[in-house]
């Protein structure tokens, strides 16, 4: 809002909204996986003779917020993936409820071991919905 010089009475905040994104990480001896049950996606990273082999399967979608630019690399984290799919998820949240911007987000990652080869990452994804008043 800082940028755009609104003052607050050009804005109504909506109300505030949650998102939540969880993964799970496999690790075997020469791949591990990062899936999303809930949006059926996987992608598989497995060392070879040739280097390291990446292997879709489903649509991984994310979101990013302002001044958040993705970090470019080979290979996704399970944290990003997790983080990313979190801001999606309230960004489309946002769009449904006819909002213009999500202010204030804050985003917090538990990472818990399940089993000796499991781990699940968990984003959660708090943020305010704001409406721009216009003259039209």
């Amino acid at each position: 809002m800082e940028v755009l010089n609104l003052e607050r009475n050009d804005y109504e905040i909506l109300n505030t909204i949650t998102a939540e994104a969880v993964i799970m990480y496999y690790q075997k001896s020469n791949s591990y996986t990062i899936s999303c049950p809930d949006d059926d996606f996987s992608v598989t990273y497995t060392y070879g003779k040739m280097g390291w082999d990446c292997k879709f399967s489903g649509i991984f979608r994310a979101g990013y917020l302002s001044g958040d630019a993705p970090f470019v690399s080979t290979a996704l984290s399970p944290e990003e993936v997790a983080r990313g799919l979190a801001i999606y998820r309230v960004i489309n949240t946002a769009k449904q409820e006819g909002a213009d911007a999500v202010i204030a987000p804050t985003i917090t990652t538990n990472v818990e071991q399940t089993n000796k080869k499991v781990v699940v990452y968990k984003s959660t994804v708090t943020a305010k919905l704001v409406k721009l008043k216009t003259n039209n």
